[in-house]
């Protein structure tokens, strides 16, 4: 019999866990990769969906940079969902949201998405500065500070 795990995003998934008030940087990217998210009025409908799940205490955010076809956030887990339904719900609402505000069908959202638990002794710091300069190295920007798809809530340089 063959022991060879079977490939894909599930795959990956099982045996994960999520912890309550632990720090997560995530990637979430678009279907196909294609290049929506900086749409005039896209950005605002993303943070105001973060922003909403803060409310509800469902996660801290920490900073979010939306590139064209990405979503990098950097968030502490709330105590009500799992970061996969975390996930899950933010995609779904976002998606519909976006859809109609772009009069568009059909996906948004890949179904995967890459999440990575911070650890200890990982500076958080250095992953909001990675987030920062994500639009220089993809030569949107010459200077960081003139991203206009980002929010941070700690001065960055």
């Amino acid at each position: 019999m063959d022991k060879t795990p079977a490939k894909g995003y599930r795959q990956l998934r099982k045996g994960r866990k999520s912890t309550p008030g632990a720090y997560y940087f995530i990637t979430v990217a678009t279907y196909d990769r294609t290049h929506v998210l900086t749409e005039t009025g896209v950005s605002d409908i993303i943070f105001e969906c973060f922003n909403w799940l803060e409310t509800k205490g469902r996660l801290k955010w920490l900073c979010i940079m939306i590139m064209p076809d990405h979503i990098h956030a950097l968030l502490q887990l709330g105590k009500e969902l799992s970061l996969s339904n975390l996930v899950y719900s933010l995609k779904r609402f976002t998606a519909n949201q976006i859809n109609v505000h772009l009069s568009r069908t059909g996906p948004l959202w890949q179904e995967n998405y890459y999440d990575h638990a911070v650890r200890r002794d990982e500076s958080l710091n250095e992953i909001m500065q990675y987030c920062y300069e994500n639009p220089v190295r993809k030569g949107l920007v010459k200077h960081p500070a003139d991203y206009p798809h980002w929010r941070c809530k700690f001065q960055m340089p």
